[in-house]
């Protein structure tokens, strides 16, 4: 883990209908590391997460007061300032979500979708860019016969390995994790724990997490929500 500050928060408060969710939170978060949320269900995990890719922006009856820095690789920027276009935030942070959710078609299509939009490749292009975005989550293998079947067929894990294939695609510098494993067995369970060790190498991982045991196995730095506060507890 590098001691170089990715994320920076300032005085981050948030407010939903006029309820206050987050109030005067301040940290500096590493890069190259995994932060684990922990805390008791209600107490604003998942909208703490929002604020890093401006989520909660598209729900309504939101409020959002404070500051957001990210080191970007071309350098530090106010992701809540009009410098920073909701596109090229969302390019560089991924998300991924408690439920896996595929999208209705094939798995190749899955991940090919994005490379077809951007036009201008080979058929060979596109499928040599699927096997390697599938080779980074170690799914190619268990997929590779399966490929023109609806994804939503796969089994839980392979289906949340499948959309942290589709967050990678962009190449982000930080992927946010709302529950990853929770509805998942112990088996795909620690695939995926094995895979977002691999994943910080190159990735600030930010990630929401009930278990215990998870977190002491994944985790370089935990955080506990609580009371609208976020307290650092290792």
């Amino acid at each position: 883990m590098k001691d170089r500050t990715k994320i920076f928060a300032e005085k981050v408060c948030f407010s939903y209908r006029n309820k206050a969710v987050l109030e005067d939170i301040n940290l500096a978060l590493p890069e190259n590391s995994i932060i684990a949320v922990t805390g008791p269900s209600g107490t604003g995990k998942s909208t703490f997460l929002s604020i890093f890719n401006r989520l909660w922006e598209e729900n309504g009856g939101g409020a959002f007061k404070g500051r957001v820095m990210i080191r970007f690789s071309e350098g530090i920027a106010d992701i809540y300032s009009k410098e920073v276009s909701l596109a090229r935030l969302r390019r560089s942070v991924g998300m991924v979500f408690q439920t896996p959710n595929p999208l209705p078609m094939t798995v190749y299509k899955n991940i090919a979708f994005p490379f077809i939009l951007q036009g201008g490749m080979k058929k060979s292009e596109v499928a040599e860019k699927v096997e390697t975005m599938l080779r980074k989550v170690h799914l190619f293998d268990e997929v590779k016969d399966r490929m023109n079947s609806d994804a939503r067929n796969l089994s839980g894990g392979q289906q949340q390995r499948l959309c942290i294939a589709r967050a990678l695609i962009s190449d982000p510098e930080i992927i946010l994790l709302d529950e990853p494993t929770s509805s998942l067995d112990d088996k795909a369970c620690a695939k995926i724990e094995e895979l977002l060790i691999e994943l910080r190498e190159n990735c600030t991982l930010l990630m929401v997490s009930h278990y215990q045991d998870q977190v002491r196995r994944v985790a370089d730095r935990v955080y506990e929500m609580a009371d609208r506060q976020l307290t650092r507890v290792s």
